[in-house]
């Protein structure tokens, strides 16, 4: 037998080394080309305003002009103080305790939802998510209304009998600011409890039952080790939001409910010490990120479910016949009914005095009128700030629709420890108390020349509405089959082509949930927007200053219209998303 065997030269095995250095140095350099837009948006709108917060806190303000002189003064006077650590205390404590007591209301909540109804149950976690689209500050503002001296509450007990006069032990309390956080927190930690609990497999529960186990068992061995680590994250959504929080306090707390946020954003405003504001908010920061490291540590499993729920017949739910499973269960619905109506509580007071005759938010109502609704579209304060809002949101949408799909993409075909970090450095502002990162940002654009007004509000939403709108995505993109894509390369296809024809219409559903969700937390935001407001306010700082300065019931019609079109918008998208997702259309 006779072998033959192919002798390369010198010159065409090293034009060949050559060739794959080439090809090597060509991919390397896109990959750092993809990311550079990442690395840029992470240091300029994420680690440099904390950096700036970290530098500013060391210096020193003389009459309201920043003096750079390097000291540990801030630092010995927010330690020294006993105000504030009382202060922080009262934060922490009351953030902790209105994330537990959300967190024990919306996860039964969600429990019932995804293993008792069978039907309605997208009408169910609708009726959540509702309130999330009507104004934070009229959502507050209604508490207040409702827990004063003229309000339902004391109407009601002193029609009871109960009190012969109003009370004013329900308004201006800790148990106020208490309440009203606790109520803001529930439709998020409902979302992520909901989300959990749906993919935990039939199966698994299944299996449980056929074992023996019953409901409790089942519960604490199977359900509840799969969505702990979910539920972590709605409390800490709901810690960042109480601690960051400073309008609620002012709103209804008074004196007695003040909290650390408030103290911070007087720092910026009215006594203009910039520097001490820093320093105390980089030790809220110490304090809050400890916080979250137990939560996280707490929360932690082995192993990651990365399946979806299982289809098929839903686990059964056994049901007495007898008098005792009855009580259980018009109890559990009571139980789940409750909630429902102290969501849209307030929402019924917006509606009710957007009707009254009269300018006093108390009752008895005066009159019904339609006054307040024809005296919208004649008010110019109002209409400015309206179309402030809707201009930030939409440029916020675009920013975040554009950046947030780039930062997608590159995220899903990462799977590096570093790209991991760098999703977590991208997703911080997230995790930053409002008060926080609105006076870093602030800082940020003042060191920048970037003047507030609509750029610099369109900036600082798009630090924290970016990360969320690309998680939405990304988790989409990583559902895709890259083969998909892969095909349409090697027919000849390029990036963008392949883009718009393949990937596109796949996370197009994903990317008009994100964008409502991006719109909605741009609408809505009011503590960051302090920060950044020029001479035309939004819409929700509008309101916050008529609230605190002489409101008047025009702004409870403006809501009413608001909410009512928000409550269009979501159930069309709802609609959109559901015929897309569950569709009759098969694939090719």
């Amino acid at each position: 037998m006779t072998s033959v065997q192919t002798v390369q030269s010198p010159s065409s095995a090293s034009e060949g080394t050559k060739g794959q250095r080439l090809g090597k140095l060509r991919d390397r350099a896109g990959t750092i080309g993809l990311r550079l837009p990442l690395a840029g948006w992470m240091f300029l709108l994420v680690l440099a305003p904390l950096g700036l917060l970290l530098i500013y806190s060391f210096w020193q303000s003389d009459n309201g002009l920043t003096v750079r002189h390097w000291n540990l003064e801030n630092y010995r006077s927010v330690v020294a103080s006993k105000t504030y650590r009382v202060l922080l205390w009262r934060t922490l404590y009351t953030a902790v305790c209105s994330a537990l007591l959300a967190t024990s209301v919306a996860f039964p909540m969600a429990y019932f939802v995804s293993r008792r109804l069978r039907r309605h149950k997208l009408t169910a976690v609708l009726l959540i998510i509702i309130p999330l689209w009507v104004s934070l500050l009229l959502r507050i503002f209604a508490w207040k209304v409702i827990l004063g001296e003229n309000g339902f509450l004391n109407s009601a007990l002193m029609d009871a009998g109960i009190i012969h006069q109003p009370s004013t032990a329900f308004l201006y309390t800790r148990f106020t600011v208490f309440l009203t956080l606790t109520y803001i927190a529930i439709p998020f930690v409902f979302i992520t409890s909901y989300t959990a609990i749906e993919r935990v497999p039939h199966s698994l529960i299944e299996a449980s039952q056929d074992s023996g186990a019953n409901g409790w068992r089942t519960f604490t061995n199977v359900v509840w080790p799969l969505t702990k680590q979910s539920v972590a994250i709605g409390f800490s959504l709901a810690l960042l939001i109480a601690v960051g929080d400073y309008v609620t306090p002012q709103l209804v707390g008074g004196l007695d409910g003040t909290m650390l946020g408030s103290v911070i954003a007087s720092q910026f405003g009215l006594v203009g010490n910039w520097p001490l504001g820093a320093a105390m908010s980089c030790v809220l920061l110490v304090a809050v990120f400890a916080l979250l490291a137990i939560v996280v540590r707490a929360a932690r499993v082995r192993g990651v479910l990365d399946s979806e729920a299982d289809s098929g017949t839903p686990p059964r739910t056994w049901r007495g016949t007898g008098l005792g499973s009855r009580v259980r269960t018009g109890a559990a619905w009571v139980l789940f009914v409750c909630p429902y109506v102290v969501l849209y509580l307030p929402l019924f007071v917006i509606v009710l005095f957007s009707f009254n005759n009269s300018t006093a938010q108390s009752l008895p109502l005066a009159g019904f009128t339609l006054s307040w609704y024809k005296s919208v579209w004649s008010d110019s304060g109002i209409m400015e700030a309206l179309r402030q809002t809707i201009e930030v949101g939409v440029g916020v949408v675009a920013v975040g629709s554009i950046v947030g799909t780039y930062f997608a993409l590159v995220f899903s075909r990462a799977r590096s420890r570093g790209a991991a970090l760098s999703q977590a450095v991208l997703t911080l502002p997230v995790l930053l108390p409002g008060v926080v990162l609105g006076l870093a940002l602030a800082i940020t654009f003042q060191v920048g020349g970037i003047q507030p007004g609509t750029t610099a509000i369109i900036l600082g939403h798009a630090t924290f509405v970016v990360p969320v709108m690309m998680l939405i995505i990304v988790a989409r993109l990583r559902r895709l089959d890259p083969s998909l894509a892969q095909a349409s390369m090697d027919c000849g296809a390029g990036h963008i082509r392949t883009f718009w024809y393949v990937i596109f219409p796949e996370i197009r559903s994903a990317l008009i949930g994100a964008a409502l969700l991006g719109f909605t937390l741009s609408f809505d935001e009011v503590i960051v927007t302090f920060f950044l407001v020029g001479p035309t306010p939004t819409l929700p700082v509008y309101i916050w200053n008529q609230v605190r300065f002489g409101f008047t019931p025009e702004v409870n019609a403006v809501f009413t219209i608001i909410g009512l079109i928000s409550l269009m918008a979501i159930l069309a998208a709802g609609r959109i998303l559901r015929s897309d997702l569950f569709g009759r259309r098969q694939p090719a």
